[in-house]
């Protein structure tokens, strides 16, 4: 890899002093409150950072680079070992081989399939001309799908990065597309209102320092990466780590979290870079229903993170939503990727899903944004979500006769309604509450039962 200098208006851009702080929260309440994990322990100002992102429920997560040229894994598809492809032996990978960890030898797992030679994974940038690309659209679809921010990969474990990065030239430069796909994005999120993140991983399978005795420059250029992008997108409100079961002390994260507290005090960090941080990432599964700690599920169309051609199936308008309906009612978010394809447009049976899913939300989104889980733990029927004095019953599955029955809870029901105008019959007796919703007044995917008390329900 040859390693591009800094040019003279980078070198004056990372030395400006840090005028963009936002807030005066020290960094030693920064790092205290990323060491715990119960939400109501944090301080005041940890608490008010997530705030945003608590209320919101419902984000696009973005995994996309050159790898979608060959409809193949991003990253975890490259052949480190010399092979045509054909065969799955364990997969050798450069890793640090430090603090108990080692990613020399890998089994190969179905969502890593199809196996890419290397010689040909890392050339793939020399094809990767995603000419339909359109940060707008992308940021419209997100935002008339209900969702309230977008995470995209920056770096994901191959190394490539997909912005111009004056640290490297494995980025976009080496592409024939040349465009700057996070800044794009970044402006684009900032002119639709629409929060952003950035997806970093820290390993890296192609930097010549990431392993056994080089790791503090390869942490060094790691931090002027990070810095970099900060600096230049001050909308960036999320850094999404993914070397989860990694030691902090590998990635010298006192020095990497103290830069980044001093650009951005109030941005937000999952718990992948071996401190609790702001919340857990629970992947390609529903998180459990947790009113302590925050969470939020990652999951994907396919079983797959990047595209894999249209033979690959993608999951229903129902699935989609149901996730989304018992992420809230657990008291988490949802973080639905996508995988672009390599004309940089989303699939469109992903883009009818998002569509669908948005329709939804215009009529029932109050049940989801801005409300805590509960107060009953979801299953395959029934998610509940609460404010206030006001729990909005999602059903997803009726039972026989058109009815669905909770427990009774310590409040007195003082009204019901259907969040989409139609009419309920709500009983509330010693044995629960029984619901009924004739087949004509049911909304597709999930009919949400609003039932209001008279005291507040939030804390049961």
């Amino acid at each position: 890899m040859t390693t591009r200098f800094p040019t003279l208006t980078a070198v004056l851009l990372l030395s400006v002093p840090y005028a963009t702080r936002a807030g005066t929260t020290t960094y030693e309440q920064f790092i205290a409150d990323h060491r715990i994990v119960k939400h109501a322990e944090k301080s005041e100002a940890g608490q008010r950072r997530l705030g945003w992102w608590r209320d919101a429920r419902f984000g696009m997560f973005i995994h996309w680079n050159p790898s979608s040229v060959a409809a193949c894994e991003i990253s975890w598809s490259k052949l480190f070992y010399d092979d045509v492809g054909e065969n799955l032996k364990f997969n050798p990978r450069p890793g640090p081989g430090l603090m108990g960890k080692d990613e020399w030898r890998e089994p190969w797992l179905d969502w890593f399939k199809p196996p890419v030679p290397r010689e040909v994974y890392d050339n793939l940038p020399k094809s990767f001309y995603p000419g339909m690309f359109d940060a707008d659209k992308i940021v419209a679809q997100a935002k008339a799908a209900g969702m309230k921010y977008i995470v995209q990969v920056a770096k994901h474990h191959d190394g490539f990065c997909m912005w111009n990065s004056d640290f490297t030239d494995f980025d976009m430069s080496a592409t024939p597309f040349k465009r700057d796909i996070i800044g794009e994005m970044a402006n684009a999120c900032e002119k639709a209102g629409m929060k952003f993140g950035i997806y970093y991983s820290q390993r890296d399978w192609h930097h010549p320092d990431y392993g056994p005795e080089r790791m503090a420059g390869y942490n060094e250029y790691m931090r002027n990466q990070i810095k970099e992008l900060l600096l230049r997108h001050p909308n960036i409100s999320l850094i999404w780590f993914d070397s989860e079961g990694f030691p902090f002390e590998l990635w010298e994260g006192d020095a990497l979290y103290r830069m980044i507290h001093q650009i951005r005090p109030d941005i937000i960090i999952n718990n992948r870079c071996g401190l609790p941080g702001d919340y857990n990432t629970p992947e390609q599964h529903i998180g459990d229903f947790e009113l302590e700690r925050d969470w939020e599920s990652c999951m994907t169309f396919t079983g797959f993170w990047s595209w894999h051609g249209y033979q690959t199936k993608v999951i229903s308008f129902e699935e989609c939503l149901h996730r989304l309906v018992q992420c809230a009612g657990g008291n988490g978010n949802l973080l639905m990727n996508i995988g672009p394809m390599p004309t940089g447009e989303i699939d469109t049976r992903e883009a009818d899903r998002l569509h669908r899913v948005g329709e939804w939300l215009k009529v029932n989104g109050s049940a989801v944004y801005g409300t805590r889980g509960g107060p009953f733990k979801p299953n395959e029927s029934v998610s509940t979500t609460r404010k206030g004095k006001t729990v909005f019953v999602h059903v997803m599955k009726w039972q026989e006769g058109h009815r669905v029955v909770l427990p009774q809870i310590a409040a007195t029901l003082k009204s019901s309604r259907l969040l989409n105008g139609g009419a309920c019959q709500v009983e509330s007796t010693q044995n629960g509450i029984r619901i009924s919703v004739s087949p004509e007044h049911q909304t597709p995917g999930a009919t949400v039962v609003v039932l209001e008390f008279e005291e507040d329900v939030s804390h049961l």
